[in-house]
């Protein structure tokens, strides 16, 4: 019988990769002989539009094609086109944003429109045809990673970029989960680990217990918009007030600028990864009165790149810090600390890690890699019947879910760090006589006031029977998944008919 492949893929903000177990052995896939096994989650539209190019070709035609080439839209997945966040970073991006239908948000490209998971979808498939060429054979299954604090639209979004490759997407697992597994963690050890994640575009910790082949999450915190990216952003906002106090001139910040000084930002903090100092020039950038363009020279060492990085870096720990109160623990009661993500690399993030922790944390995979092997590793457990000891994941919800009531209150039904799978139920009614419609709004996060919480959707019972104010009683069953996807059921209580009922999520168009 054929082995069943089963892709574990790591679509992240700046790069993708993936994996497959290959006779009960993860390797990862080379997508490229150029891009080996990282390929940067870049899509470039040239041709007016005709052409499309994904990979580090792309990211290569980001400074001369700045206005068609989209890069970390995972930072727009799943996003509403209202949200205060959205605004703030679209901004920061040399690509149109625009408001597509349900306030999701879509790419202007040309004359044409994509959605965040249809640039997803572009990526997912070049991943997919090139581990298809790898093996030599079709693959249809795949177990795709998300950060762990992604809502409910997120989530979604990312399943439906998969189905858009022609995947199969059997499993959402969280990726510090994945990086677990990916260090044997869930075969041998029982302890606690801490995973800390810091990628390209967000950051997530997360406290394991290990029982075995049991990995029960305690508490996993993270942020959306903090990762790589902002590094990046501080490097540049710096070289902008360089340049104006050594040279007197306030920089417009094109997109041509921006890409120029973004890339040169992302080479500088690799670079720092390695060498103590480094000697920066970019030819013709500043304008001068007279109309000459003088070349930007500056020296950049570690302690003012750290001076520097130094505030985005502490915003993890607070993470860390409210991970480790939910979970009930000290830090110095870990017992592993695991380092994800390509950020993780910078010394100054390394050294902070063990000062908060306590101890060295572990460097022995490709931090870059180790997400893309985890997947694989669940999918084929998934899959391979002869598999002695199937990781068992108990893991949580990622943020409360709540419902709006009256006024400007939110009640409660799941709390975040609840395990998964889980459901709960409650009751409505019709507010007046003979209504045949009930909205109810979703909304999450941890506080009690609406206006303090993210609205995620609402709930719609439709073809209600004529009645009087408060005679219908509708229970409403929430189900929170595996993957952490929510689902609705509804059923009146007189008749013990199934509800119609309609679940909208805002920010899917």
């Amino acid at each position: 019988m054929a082995e069943t492949h089963v892709l574990g893929i790591d679509l992240g903000t700046s790069t993708t990769a993936a994996a497959l177990v290959i006779d009960g052995i993860p390797q990862t896939i080379p997508i490229t002989s150029e891009e080996g096994a990282i390929m940067p989650s870049v899509v470039s539209f040239l041709n007016g539009g005709r052409t499309v190019v994904i990979g580090t070709e792309a990211k290569r035609k980001l400074p001369q094609n700045p206005e068609n080439t989209v890069y970390s839209v995972k930072r727009l997945v799943g996003r509403q086109f209202s949200s205060p966040d959205t605004k703030r970073y679209a901004k920061m991006f040399s690509y149109r944003i625009v408001e597509g239908p349900n306030d999701s948000v879509e790419i202007q490209i040309q004359d044409k429109r994509y959605t965040p998971q249809d640039i997803s979808a572009l990526i997912l498939g070049k991943i997919k045809a090139a581990a298809e060429e790898f093996i030599g054979a079709p693959i249809h299954k795949a177990v795709i990673t998300v950060p762990a604090n992604f809502n409910e639209a997120q989530r979604r979004v990312t399943q439906l970029a998969g189905a858009a490759a022609g995947l199969d997407v059997m499993h959402i697992i969280n990726e510090p989960t994945a990086a677990a597994l990916a260090y044997g963690f869930g075969n041998r050890f029982n302890e606690r680990i801490a995973v800390y994640d810091f990628g390209g575009g967000t950051f997530d910790i997360t406290v394991l217990e290990v029982h075995g082949n049991v990995l029960d999450v305690l508490a996993s915190e993270g942020e959306s918009f903090l990762g790589g990216d902002d590094i990046d952003a501080a490097l540049l906002d710096f070289f902008l007030a360089d340049i104006e106090t050594t040279h007197g001139v306030k920089m417009e910040c094109t997109n041509v600028i921006r890409s120029l000084l973004t890339a040169e930002a992302e080479r500088i903090k690799k670079e720092l990864s390695i060498s103590e100092s480094i000697a920066v020039t970019i030819k013709n950038l500043v304008p001068m009165s007279s109309g000459a363009m003088l070349d930007y020279q500056v020296k950049v060492n570690r302690p003012l790149f750290e001076q520097i990085i130094a505030p985005i870096v502490e915003k993890s720990f607070d993470c860390c810090r409210r991970a480790m109160e939910n979970a009930h623990l000290q830090p110095n009661e870990i017992d592993a600390v695991v380092l994800v993500g390509g950020t993780t690399k910078i010394p100054y993030i390394q050294h902070r890690v063990a000062e908060f922790f306590g101890r060295d944390p572990f460097l022995g995979i490709e931090t870059e890699l180790v997400i893309a092997m985890g997947a694989a590793i669940y999918g084929y457990s998934m899959v391979e019947q002869e598999q002695k000891e199937t990781p068992v994941l108990l893991d949580v919800v990622p943020m409360s879910l709540g419902v709006g009531t009256v006024g400007d209150f939110v009640e409660i039904l799941i709390e975040k760090n609840e395990p998964l799978p889980l459901e709960r139920t409650s009751v409505f009614t019709n507010a007046s006589d003979n209504q045949k419609t009930v909205r109810i709004g979703i909304y999450q996060g941890d506080k009690t006031k609406k206006s303090e919480s993210h609205l995620m959707g609402e709930i719609v019972l439709t073809d209600l029977r004529a009645a009087k104010r408060g005679e219908i009683k509708i229970q409403v069953t929430f189900e929170v998944d595996t993957n952490g996807v929510l689902n609705v059921k509804a059923m009146d209580l007189e008749t013990g008919n199934r509800q119609n009922i309609e679940l909208n999520i805002l920010g899917l168009g």
